[in-house]
């Protein structure tokens, strides 16, 4: 650990002497860390954060990350750990941008529903009458040994599409029939724009009958592209015009330009002989990509620590910043009222609202595949985001720092 901490401060001073070209991003109007005991917290437990994050960079299971919690509105604990290249040996900072994954789904599902609250959408319309691709939809089963499609009991709602019980589904997470067709079609993987992913969505069957059962799925990106049909802008610019630029989220974003690519983070993954290996450096995918126009809402954004908290920031005002309104709080609650009844996954527990997951402790949540977590609890009033690259994520350090958090908070 002691060489860990020894390489860190020299690749630190290396950066502080060469000076940055650029000064860090900071949380609007935050730029000051309040003192977490003020606030509630007993500061000697959160400290149990430091010492799970060494431990990780000790043993090789992480490269680099950084986590921020907010108490009553106020930045009470920020800390980074490691590189955000380690092939670069660039340390990470507050303004590192990662890929956020599938914690871009809690931000589309809140453009949805500003369409909802506007009238010009409705949750239990048929998806149909604005995709008329989905009208001819057919569910797979088999039967006799033999695959047969036959008519889903009832149309596929926008509803479904936000609590993930449409009947799609990713194609990459299981190995059912339904999953294999979206592989070979090229699902996600080898669509331009989402006009093109739906078209190839309508040509293969449902796994499940809509409404039937929750199954995580590309239910996201279809509301993506729903917002482009209803909108009639790119849902990229939906985004810009309505989240991110009344949020001041200045640093998220489908594709990083090139002026902020020194400051994106590289992916790894687990290596076969231990550690992690380098899986995607700054350049690669589309997320680098300018001529990128596949506008993932399911797991497309990129952005920086502070960014994303801005956006907990408005979840936690219920639906409002800095006197700029988002969402209604009778919108923003309903998102955060479990849908899923009677559906199958709820017999374990499982609670989901739409965009959400609902966790007992009363906090909602999502996080991304690279490990990337936030979770905000209203009731305490405090949210908490921590950002990592590692894809397949195998580790547990988002949840051990949740823990870790709760028990600091003092009753």
């Amino acid at each position: 650990m002691l060489k860990q901490k020894l390489t860190n401060a020299i690749v630190l001073l290396f950066v502080l002497v060469i000076g940055q070209a650029h000064a860090p991003c900071q949380l609007h109007g935050q730029n000051k860390i309040a003192d977490p005991a003020d606030l509630g917290f007993d500061v000697k437990v959160l400290q149990e954060i430091d010492a799970v994050m060494e431990a990780g960079l000790e043993d090789e299971k992480l490269i680099g990350c950084n986590a921020m919690i907010l108490k009553d509105d106020k930045v009470c604990y920020y800390d980074s750990w490691g590189l955000q290249s380690r092939e670069e040996k660039v340390p990470v900072s507050r303004d590192t941008i990662w890929r956020i994954y599938s914690m871009s789904k809690p931000i589309t599902s809140v453009a949805v529903m500003q369409l909802v609250e506007s009238g010009k959408l409705k949750l239990d319309d048929r998806v149909e009458k604005y995709i008329p691709e989905f009208a001819d939809l057919t569910v797979l089963q088999k039967e006799g040994g033999e695959f047969i499609e036959v008519a889903p009991r009832r149309a596929m709602t926008v509803r479904d599409l936000l609590r993930h019980s449409s009947g799609l589904t990713y194609g990459f997470f299981g190995d059912s029939e339904v999953d294999k067709r979206y592989r070979k079609a090229g699902v996600l993987s080898k669509d331009p724009n989402l006009k093109s992913m739906v078209e190839k969505l309508s040509k293969i069957p449902l796994q499940t009958h809509p409404g039937d059962t929750f199954i995580y799925s590309v239910s996201t990106d279809v509301l993506g592209y729903l917002v482009e049909v209803v909108s009639g802008q790119s849902f990229a610019q939906y985004l810009e015009e309505n989240i991110f630029q009344p949020l001041s989220m200045t640093d998220t974003s489908f594709v990083v330009p090139e002026k902020k690519q020194d400051r994106f983070a590289a992916m790894y993954r687990p290596s076969r002989r231990g550690g992690l290996s380098l899986s995607t450096s700054r350049s690669g995918q589309r997320f680098t990509d300018e001529s990128n126009e596949f506008f993932s809402g399911g797991g497309g954004l990129c952005c920086d620590i502070d960014d994303y908290m801005q956006f907990c920031r408005m979840l936690l005002n219920k639906g409002t910043l800095e006197g700029k309104q988002i969402l209604k709080p009778e919108t923003l609650e309903q998102m955060w009222t479990n849908q899923l009844g009677d559906l199958k996954k709820s017999s374990r527990g499982f609670q989901f609202g739409l965009g959400f997951s609902i966790s007992r402790q009363g906090d909602y949540s999502w996080g991304g595949a690279a490990g990337t977590r936030f979770w905000v609890n209203p009731e305490k009033n405090v949210a908490m985001v921590y950002m990592i690259q590692i894809n397949p994520y195998q580790q547990s350090f988002g949840r051990q720092m949740r823990k870790i958090v709760y028990e600091s908070l003092k009753d």
